[in-house]
């Protein structure tokens, strides 16, 4: 049985993940490949309150399908591998729906998102699995 408190804690470890790895990414690593192929796309100011928004339901989403699951088999090969397909669906809705809604979006940031949606919550939910089970261990 997985405790609310545990939950909680993976929730809180998804949120701080997810959003610190995708600044990274977002406004470091790839922002030079965005800014190049989507540039007139992207707003001029970052909305940071939607981007909240985001990243709470986003993160609960990934605790339910993926940790959730994980934490209940004590398996961190789950908390990967479910962490994987539900960053490549909810990457994949987004990116397949911009390639088909918004003129001049591009064919490849659309896989470069996908592939890293895919990657990086894979190891978001890694990484909340492991911080609650240690949590739990510790009380």
């Amino acid at each position: 049985m997985v405790e609310f408190a545990q939950l909680a804690i993976a929730f809180v470890a998804l949120v701080v993940t997810t959003s610190s790895m995708e600044a990274v990414w977002y406004l470091g690593l790839a922002k030079d490949t965005y800014a190049t192929q989507i540039g007139p796309l992207m707003n001029a100011q970052f909305d940071v309150f939607v981007a909240a928004l985001f990243y709470l339901c986003y993160s609960l989403g990934a605790t339910i399908f993926a940790v959730r699951p994980a934490l209940l088999a004590r398996s961190w090969r789950h908390a990967a591998g479910f962490g994987a397909l539900y960053g490549f669906f909810c990457f994949s809705a987004h990116n397949l729906t911009d390639l088909a809604d918004v003129k001049g979006y591009t064919a490849q940031i659309a896989l470069i998102d996908m592939c890293w949606g895919t990657c990086m919550t894979a190891l978001a939910c890694l990484l909340s699995y492991a911080i609650a089970l240690r949590a739990r261990q510790r009380t």
